[in-house]
């Protein structure tokens, strides 16, 4: 027998019952959620409007340390309104104002004022040890910026009786330190503007003027009778009592007897001579050819009661002792009285390589004294251990270029920035680069080294890369983490030296190829081309290569104007420094 079980069925008035009640309690929980929600969305809203306000004040205030910082240079007056001008263009939420740059002066102190209880500033010095910026009262390198907004305003949060938010930023900023390699021309050209040479682009009075000045670093010495103004050599006789005064195409002898004959023998190329005779009859008289105008004397043959003795002008001992050097030694290791005496003497009888046409051309033909031996030591005597005093010289453009070195380390030293300076400097006596010091804060050493090298005083041409490649190498080396790392690169000519031997082309590929290599290790090079022989496109296409600028100090300037530039250039460089945020 089947059984069937039943199941009661449902009251219908119930179940809808409980249906409302379901129902009414979704629509409470929806608006419970609907509550929880839009708060959730307000708190987001205004959270992220906080963070966004804390956001634009942290950059504000970031960008104002930097730029007060990068002030600094126009003391702290200066650094404070570039702060308060970046402030003021930076601006957070709805403190926005819109600036007028012909009352932006006016505006900035509005600031300032408006926000005197908001804003604090601190000048002083990083002290990387300590994490502090320590106040400064001279000098300082570092900014520290606080700044505190306090009635910003929010979204939703006044529904809950918060209407207002404060955010408050601070940064401090200083100068990176530096390691940088000053690079140095010392080829033999960097005296040519001393020597006589250059009286066509400076005028005579200028360079026998810094030529005198010369004189004087050296003491005013006196050689025999040598005056510095050059003057015609007058030779006392040794048999007959008279003196004989060569002035090149004539002779003038004095004496105390009757001059009974004088034979003169002329010159005009060295390889023939001719002769004219006088007989005068007189105690004294001035002698020139009669027949051979213009030619010069190249000896003199006088009779005096009965005696003769011959005056041989192109020989070296006789007019040394006509200029009272032959009792003289010759003062340095380099050179002798008979090389000077040739390089003033007429080239066509003397046919040495010391005699310079310029000497000619500055109307000093046949003529002897201290600022031809001067012009002398400059043309063929540079290197220091040829001539080991003329580094205390005023030789131009090296001293004009010692000048700008001492403003630029000066510069550097009162700025308390840690940086550090190496020196090198083309060429070596290889001919090669030289690294004269290593990167260093003892800022008066490389002042002394500067100051006590001489144009060519190692080598006379001009090897650009070798004087580059010791800077890279002492960079890679011996720089110190964390600095910014760059080279300041000096020429006054064109680089012409390279691998032992001369070879401009090969030299230039030099030039480019260590610039490269700084370029790939992040090392820009600022560049300085010094007067109108310098490779000016050369040093440009280097500036370039590196990252770094390129400084041109033109030709054709008298020497106080282009030493005028000179000191503005390098000190244009040592107030450039790189800033960065250090808290």
């Amino acid at each position: 027998m089947r059984r069937h079980t039943h199941f009661p069925r449902p009251c219908r008035s119930s179940t809808r019952k409980s249906l409302h009640a379901r129902r009414g309690n979704v629509l409470v929980l929806s608006a419970m959620l609907m509550v929880i929600l839009v708060g959730m969305v307000a708190f987001a809203v205004d959270t992220g409007f906080i963070f966004s306000m804390q956001t634009e004040l942290q950059r504000s205030v970031d960008a104002a340390a930097l730029a007060a910082a990068g002030g600094l240079v126009e003391g702290e007056e200066g650094a404070s309104e570039k702060m308060a001008e970046y402030l003021l263009r930076n601006p957070v939420g709805t403190n926005g104002v819109a600036l007028d740059e012909d009352q932006l002066d006016e505006q900035v102190a509005a600031f300032l004022l408006e926000h005197e209880e908001d804003l604090e500033v601190t000048f002083g010095n990083w002290n990387s040890e300590s994490g502090q910026l320590e106040p400064a009262f001279e000098n300082p390198s570092g900014v520290s910026i606080s700044m505190r907004y306090n009635d910003l305003p929010l979204f939703f949060a006044p529904i809950l009786h918060h209407e207002k938010f404060q955010v408050e930023a601070s940064a401090t900023a200083m100068y990176q330190p530096r390691d940088m390699v000053v690079v140095l021309d010392l080829s033999a050209s960097m005296n040519d503007d001393s020597e006589l040479t250059a009286i066509a682009n400076l005028g005579q009075t200028a360079v026998e003027s810094n030529i005198e000045e010369m004189w004087d670093d050296l003491g005013n010495v006196v050689y025999g009778n040598l005056t510095f103004t050059p003057s015609y050599v007058t030779i006392p006789g040794k048999k007959i009592p008279a003196s004989v005064t060569w002035r090149g195409s004539s002779v003038e002898i004095t004496g105390t007897d009757t001059i009974q004959q004088v034979k003169l023998y002329f010159s005009r190329n060295g390889s023939k001579r001719y002769r004219e005779s006088f007989h005068p009859n007189s105690t004294t008289g001035t002698f020139s050819g009669s027949r051979f105008d213009g030619w010069t004397v190249c000896q003199a043959r006088v009779k005096i009661k009965g005696k003769t003795e011959r005056f041989d002008f192109y020989d070296n001992e006789i007019i040394a002792r006509g200029l009272g050097l032959h009792k003289v030694s010759y003062p340095y290791a380099s050179g002798s009285w008979g090389q000077f005496i040739e390089f003033c003497r007429e080239s066509s009888s003397s046919h040495t390589s010391y005699y310079d046409h310029h000497v000619k051309a500055a109307g000093y033909r046949h003529k002897f004294g201290t600022l031809l031996l001067i012009d002398f030591w400059n043309r063929f005597k540079t290197q220091h251990v040829q001539h080991d005093s003329l580094w205390m010289c005023r030789q131009q453009p090296l001293t004009a270029v010692k000048e700008a070195v001492d403003v630029f380390v000066d510069y550097v030293a009162t700025a308390n920035t840690e940086d550090y300076i190496g020196l090198s400097v083309y060429n070596s006596a290889s001919g090669n680069g030289t690294l004269e010091s290593h990167l260093t804060d003892d800022f008066e050493s490389i002042k002394s080294i500067a100051r006590h090298r001489q144009a060519g005083h190692y080598h006379s041409w001009t090897n650009i890369g070798a004087g580059m490649q010791k800077a890279r190498k002492e960079l890679e080396n011996n720089s110190r983490a964390g600095t910014f790392k760059m080279i300041v690169l000096m020429t006054d000519g064109n680089a012409n030296w390279v691998n032992g031997g001369v070879d401009s082309e090969g030299a230039d590929q030099y030039v480019l190829d260590e610039a490269q290599l700084c370029a790939d290790a992040g090392y820009p090079i600022v560049t300085i081309s010094l007067g109108a022989n310098a490779d000016s496109s050369l040093m440009d296409e280097v500036a370039e290569i590196s990252g770094g600028v390129h400084f041109s100090v033109p030709g054709g300037q008298s020497v106080s104007d282009y030493t005028s530039d000179l000191l503005e250039v390098f000190q244009t460089i040592a107030a450039a420094r790189p800033l960065k945020i250090v808290h």
